[in-house]
């Protein structure tokens, strides 16, 4: 993506990947483009003056595609060197603010823009990939008028691997299946498919969560307004009461990043890197793989049905953070007792929101439906063994065998956490490492055996 800064504004020319883009999607771009910048402005100017804005406008007016591409480039760069330097300390410092929250806005637009583009495309390539295979003679094959979401033809005579390169798990199924590549040797590779994703130490990685959060608020803001412009027809859709609310809301997180500190004040700990480094599993990985592995199970079902999908865990992470012998002093044993301790902590909170939501769906009644003795004999066991937890829900839960079970198993989890917590403070370690085990979970095997109970029963 190229983007200009012209005296009428900003002007766009978006190509992904080389590709030509739909002109509507451009428009659009643009339009996101020329809002965040617009309250940029605005909040600068309430915050800082007219002054700064007049500033960062003349700075950027002679930054502009058309001024340094010019034959007095030289001048117009040492032009700008010159006004730099001339500024006092604090204007530089805050030019340089406004300029870094300007690129970060453009950042978070892009890639939004970006995202929905990759969707389209996967979107229309599994649409091309299904018309050509079913095609009876692929050399006469006419591809569908409309494409996805857009509707915009697909030009006649476009070859289907430039469609399809997008690189889905259904495109390359059946490129193999077109290739007849023998099922059996499809099976070996998904039988020994091995992913680790290492997750390395960097001392450069200093982006605030304070900020990340801004971030992902102002994405989430964006997307609030694409499905406001999709769902109102008229072009006068930011005038309506849903818009001017979530573009107050766009103005205030732009304003109150404009407030915050962008590093951190303090100098970072190893566990502060470790909190960092886990930031995208939290946030993403976690949810993400599982979305992977649905994705290539539902390919393989349309292509090669008999064959078997990998194994749930064929995708795993190390981390080297906190754990990395390589000279660094403040990496202790310790330390990495506590990294073990934090990452365990982090999987099993990921494990306990993911209950409270399978509470909320299986809600199906004995009045309505059987279950196992296998599983009643669990109930049973457990009321033994957690006799407060089952005067606390029996009434509620009594005709409710799924929820009961799973508040059982929330009740071992919520314990497994306690001692975790416990076991990363030194002075309790010791008493809780020669504690005997007790209703909560020793290994994710255990945990495993009962979700697949239920699952056996559903």
């Amino acid at each position: 993506m190229n983007l200009a800064v012209p005296a009428s504004g900003l002007s766009v020319n978006v190509s992904s990947n080389g590709n030509a883009v739909n002109s509507d999607e451009e428009s659009v771009l643009y339009q996101r483009l020329k809002l965040v910048e617009e309250l940029w402005e605005q909040v600068l100017q309430s915050e800082c003056g007219q002054e700064l804005v007049d500033l960062l406008t003349e700075l950027r007016l002679q930054g502009t595609h058309e001024a340094i591409a010019s034959e007095i480039s030289e001048a117009v760069i040492m032009g700008i060197t010159q006004r730099i330097e001339q500024l006092e300390l604090n204007d530089a410092i805050r030019a340089a603010r406004a300029f870094a929250l300007y690129f970060q806005l453009i950042n978070i637009v892009e890639q939004h823009y970006e995202q929905n583009e990759q969707q389209r495309n996967r979107w229309e390539a599994s649409q091309a990939t299904n018309f050509y295979a079913q095609a009876g003679n692929e050399e006469e094959a006419v591809p569908p008028l409309a494409f996805g979401p857009s509707s915009e033809p697909l030009p006649t005579g476009i070859d289907k691997t430039d469609q399809a390169s997008v690189g889905t798990f259904l495109w390359l199924l059946k490129e193999l299946e077109r290739l007849n590549v023998p099922p059996q040797h499809i099976q070996t590779l998904l039988d020994h498919l091995d992913i680790r994703l290492v997750i390395t130490a960097h001392p450069t990685e200093i982006v605030r969560h304070t900020i990340r959060r801004k971030q992902r608020r102002v994405d989430r803001i964006l997307r609030k307004l694409d499905q406001l412009q999709g769902a109102v027809s008229s072009r006068d859709w930011l005038n309506t009461w849903d818009a001017k609310t979530a573009i107050a809301q766009l103005t205030e997180e732009i304003r109150f990043w404009w407030r915050t500190d962008e590093l951190h004040q303090f100098k970072p700990t190893v566990l502060d890197e470790v909190d960092y480094s886990l930031h995208y599993f939290d946030e993403v990985l976690f949810d993400a793989i599982p979305e992977l592995s649905k994705r290539l199970q539902q390919a393989l079902k349309e292509t090669f049905p008999r064959l078997r999908p990998p194994r749930a865990n064929f995708c795993y992470f190390g981390s080297w953070v906190g754990g990395d012998r390589d000279g660094n002093p403040s990496v202790t044993p310790e330390v990495t007792w506590q990294t073990a301790c934090y990452q365990r902590g982090l999987v099993l909170s990921k494990y306990l929101f993911g209950l409270g939501e399978l509470v909320a769906i299986l809600s199906p009644s004995l009045h309505w439906c059987k279950v196992s003795q296998e599983l009643l004999d669990s109930l049973e066991r457990d009321r033994i063994q957690l006799p407060d937890l089952y005067e606390e829900l029996s009434l509620r839960y009594r005709q409710e065998p799924y929820r009961m079970k799973l508040a059982y198993v929330t009740r071992r989890l919520e314990n497994t956490l306690r001692r975790n917590e416990r076991l990363a403070n030194p002075e309790e370690r010791q008493i809780m490492i020669k504690m005997p085990a007790e209703n909560h979970y020793r290994t994710g095997q255990e945990l495993l055996a009962e979700l697949r109970l239920i699952q056996r029963n559903l």
